[in-house]
């Protein structure tokens, strides 16, 4: 019998150590820009269930 290897969702996609360093520090850059203005963060989800 075969191992599987599981597979990750379509459209989604993993990143590196480094490509992450970069998108958090881009990311923490426009953060403290959007609080300068006066922005609040909200978190909503990252994937919905579609019904058919």
């Amino acid at each position: 019998m075969a191992v599987q290897k599981p597979s990750i969702p379509k459209g989604t996609r993993d990143f590196s150590p480094a490509e992450m360093a970069r998108r958090n520090f881009i990311l923490d850059t426009i953060k403290t820009v959007y609080k300068l203005y006066g922005f609040q963060q909200i978190e909503t989800p990252a994937m919905e269930i579609l019904n058919p």
